[in-house]
């Protein structure tokens, strides 16, 4: 059996309620996954995709604290609607971000195909 580690005894403590100061919602754009190191595409994207998503998450805690303790419904959804801007110019850029790898990666791809096809179809021309 194992012992019981005695308890301090309770003191009553009471605290402060914490003041708001003026909260505002973090607007930082989501850091960029080393795009140019990744060897694969696939990783590429899945960084992207992940970093977006954390800071998304990160954000909207921030956000609901700040909304929380802002005090005012004006400054509660000014707080949110800060959040929204942020976060539609966020997954637009990582959606930009991700349509160019796309196509990058796409282009790479064809390419090999795109000049066989070329030099079969000029054969056939000239034939």
């Amino acid at each position: 059996m194992t012992e019981a580690t005695p308890k301090a005894p309770k003191t009553k403590t009471t605290k402060a309620k914490p003041r708001a100061k003026k909260a505002s919602a973090k607007t930082t754009t989501a850091k960029a996954a080393p795009a140019a190191e990744a060897l694969n595409p696939i990783e590429a994207a899945s960084g992207i995709i992940v970093t977006l998503a954390r800071t998304n998450f990160e954000e909207g805690v921030e956000t609901a604290r700040a909304v929380l303790k802002s005090g005012s419904l004006k400054s509660a959804v000014e707080l949110q609607n800060e959040y929204v801007r942020a976060t539609l110019k966020r997954n637009i850029d990582a959606a930009r971000e991700l349509n160019e790898l796309t196509v990058s990666t796409v282009r790479e791809a064809v390419n090999p195909v795109a000049a066989k096809f070329t030099e079969a179809f000029e054969k056939l021309r000239a034939a």
